[in-house]
């Protein structure tokens, strides 16, 4: 049935004045224009672009169950039905007796067998979806275990997970995730008044919260009645229960050694009087760029979920990391934890606190960069998801206001610090000359790296060890490297008779992924009271166990510089002037540079060991341009275009144009990407992929992965039609992630 756009009204009017974050792209479920009443149906950019809709949300008229109706501008302005009950999520520790007694009734209702009442739950772990009938299990399911987004030929075990970690879209996708275990607990209409709480879990504390410490608990409004306390532990289905070691998170988070290291005195903490967990949040609010700000808030969230989680059941656990799975520590399984309700609710709560601190220091969203907002958020949008809620709000821009998405948060203090007084000790916390180990990851999970300070060429000096943790991002590309994350060392200076402008280098002691995929951390010194930051790569004269990464990304709101330091403490670096004379080691466009070099805004800069041959290990790319410009679409005169080829392709959800007779050139400067072609629009919609990376190969004529350029067709585009391309990379996980694009060919394009 074609779209009907009877109702002519701007979205954007409607909200003005109810939230902040004013957006035409947000979905209502339910929508009221006088005296008709439309429900959110589902998203659609394919229809809804063609009748020039202001969004992508599609409505069916109650009494017409077969209508689809979207928006246009003018006319009357709808009322948002569902915006009338915002619930408040509150702080732990202040809920009533009468909310701990439902909340705790309330899970206990959600794990009983036959209270899921949505679509059936399938994964490629586990096809049976008799085993997901709770709602809490089918709502915790869309996390890792059973994966509900592997792919063909995909490790049933350990892949096809949906959650996101190690890109940008980490907090949207948990955002959504916590509504639907918080609706999981509402399944129960006795019950449908819940919110989840949140634990602030950045003060130092010596247990757990009382809620989930122990195996049964007493009924908050009649303590003298027992209950099985159903946020102690879960059973996964088809698996066992979950487990914690909150001793190992206690240790840690008070300046102790992380897991079974006797030599990890102190951990992390720069800040006296704060907890590690706290000190590593403040240094993420001290961002004032998403991208960054959402490295570093995962920082102390992968802490968390890793020493919660180190379960020492067997002597493998210590030796290789071979230890019980059913943890928080494997984000495959973390999500079945009841723990995980109120310890990721204060994730969200942190991200509701840099988004008032980004609107209070007068950073406006639109000036930010934030990659993949525009794009689907798997499973929230599949045929598996019966939550209305996360379905109608399933792109990350459509979660940047808790109001729309019917929630809020009490207050957005952090220890005791409102919005102002917050950003003012930020500040102050600037005001001090610092110094930090900077990792660029590889997406990958790492369950631990061990480092430590070495004020001299040899790394003679008895130092401390430190130790850090990352989850994985899905897709799971082996070379993708995250923005670098920052591991503040500032407080072991003193006691090492130095000071952080010191020429300082790090040496990796041990990791538990392969070396080539454990990168040498870069020296960064942040000068007090400014927004400088100077980096220091140390050359060595030979190949080492653990090189620098071949790429890593500069932070785009701080001034930033480079310099190469040899091991006589004098400076020098082979730059060359593109990627290609890099590539191909091509002398004739190289300098040699012997001193500091300032990197500045919108460009990549290409370097070379001096000591060594130009080889992979000897190479390094800085990069400070913005992840949201690059790689846009760029037209000749002849009509050929060269685009860049990336995870997130939403920016051209609709499509581009090209005349007939011309070619596209596909570029990806990193990544493990391809480029393949469908017929079957049906299959390039659902990713609908089986393939096998084409070993050998590489680029063509470059016998290498990345960065490759691709121009297709090879004969250029003949027919007036759709085609259709998508990266084929992990049966379809590149693709699902949204690395997909439609051209179409006409005989003359519109001007852009």
């Amino acid at each position: 049935q074609a779209l009907i756009m009877k109702l002519v009204l701007t979205l954007g009017i409607a909200f003005v004045g109810l939230f902040q974050f004013v957006y035409n792209e947000e979905c209502c479920l339910q929508k009221k224009v006088g005296e008709y009443v439309y429900s959110f149906k589902n998203t659609d950019d394919s229809d809804t672009s063609s009748f020039n809709c202001l969004s992508s949300c599609v409505y069916t008229r109650d009494g017409e169950p077969n209508s689809r109706y979207c928006f246009k501008a003018g006319g009357e302005v709808p009322v948002c039905e569902d915006m009338k009950n915002v619930r408040v999520r509150k702080n732990l520790t202040t809920l009533t007796n009468e909310e701990l007694h439902d909340l705790i009734h309330a899970l206990i209702e959600a794990k009983k067998y036959g209270t899921y009442e949505g679509a059936p739950i399938s994964g490629q772990a586990d096809i049976h979806s008799s085993n997901f009938t709770s709602s809490y299990d089918a709502a915790a399911s869309f996390h890792g275990y059973p994966a509900l987004c592997g792919r063909p030929n995909a490790n049933a075990t350990t892949d096809g997970g949906c959650c996101i970690h190690g890109y940008s879209t980490f907090l949207p996708w948990h955002r959504l995730f916590m509504i639907q275990l918080e609706d999981s607990l509402r399944a129960n209409p006795k019950y449908n008044h819940v919110t989840l709480p949140y634990w602030d879990w950045t003060p130092l504390f010596d247990e757990l919260p009382h809620l989930v410490r122990n195996p049964s608990i007493a009924d908050p409004t009649n303590p003298s009645k027992i209950l099985q306390n159903p946020f102690y532990h879960s059973w996964i289905p088809g698996q066992n229960y979950t487990r914690r070691s909150p001793y190992v998170l206690t240790n840690y988070t008070h300046h102790n050694c992380v897991e079974n290291m006797a030599d990890c005195q102190n951990a992390t903490q720069n800040w006296p009087g704060y907890s590690v967990l706290m000190d590593l949040t403040l240094t993420a609010f001290e961002e004032t760029e998403y991208e960054g700000f959402e490295t570093q808030i995962e920082f102390p969230h992968n802490m968390f979920h890793n020493q919660l989680g180190f379960t020492p059941d067997t002597k493998a656990c210590y030796e290789n990391g071979t230890c019980y799975p059913y943890t928080m520590g494997n984000n495959y399984y973390s999500s079945f934890d009841p723990i995980f309700l109120i310890f990721h609710v204060m994730v969200d709560f942190q991200w509701a606190v840099f988004q008032k601190l980004q609107e209070y220091r007068g950073i406006p969203y639109a000036s930010d960069c934030h990659p993949g907002f525009n794009g689907e958020l798997a499973p929230f949008n599949g045929e598996m998801n019966s939550n209305l809620m996360t379905k109608s709000h399933s792109r990350g821009k459509h979660t940047l206001n808790t109001n729309t998405l019917r929630y809020e948060y009490d207050n957005l203090t952090l220890n005791g610090m409102g919005i102002p007084e917050l950003d003012e000790f930020l500040k102050k916390r600037q005001n001090n000359d610092r110094l930090f180990a900077v990792f660029p990851f590889a997406s990958i999970k790492v369950k631990k790296i061990v480092f430590r300070i070495c004020p001299d060429s040899d790394c003679s000096v008895p130092s401390p060890y430190l130790t850090l943790t990352k989850d994985y991002k899905r897709p799971q590309t082996e070379s993708a490297v995250s923005p670098l994350l920052y591991h503040e060392v500032t407080k072991y200076l003193p006691d090492m008779n130095l000071e952080p402008s010191d020429d300082i280098r790090f040496q990796i002691v041990s990791s538990s992924v392969p070396a080539k995929v454990t990168f040498a951390p870069f020296s960064l010194f942040r000068q007090g009271g400014s927004n400088k930051e100077r980096i220091t790569v140390h050359w060595q004269e030979e190949q080492m166990d653990f090189n620098y990464a071949s790429y890593f990304k500069v932070r785009q709101n701080r001034d930033a510089s480079i310099r190469f330091l040899l091991k006589n403490g004098s400076q020098a670096v082979y730059q060359y002037n593109s990627q290609n004379s890099l590539n191909t080691c091509y002398e004739n466009d190289r300098t040699l540079v012997q001193q500091e070099i300032e990197i500045e805004k919108n460009k990549q800069y290409f370097f070379q060991n001096p000591l060594l041959a130009c080889e992979e290990g000897s190479k390094l790319e800085a990069d400070r341009t913005s992840t949201c410009t690059w790689g846009n679409i760029k037209r000749e005169e002849n009509g050929n275009a060269t685009i860049g080829w990336q995870l997130d392709m939403s920016k051209y959800s609709e499509g581009i144009c090209m005349e007939k007779g011309t070619f596209l050139t596909f570029y990806w400067r990193r990544d493990y990407h391809w480029v393949t072609a469908f017929t079957d629009p049906t299959d390039f919609n659902s990713c609908n992929i089986d393939w096998t990376y084409p070993k050998g190969t590489g680029c063509p004529n470059q016998g290498q992965h990345y960065p490759c350029m691709l121009t297709y067709p090879p004969e250029g585009f003949q027919e007036e039609k759709t085609y259709y391309f998508a990266c084929p990379v992990g049966n379809g996980a590149h693709c699902n992630q949204g690395m997909k694009l439609k051209i179409h060919v006409k005989t003359t394009c519109p001007n852009e």
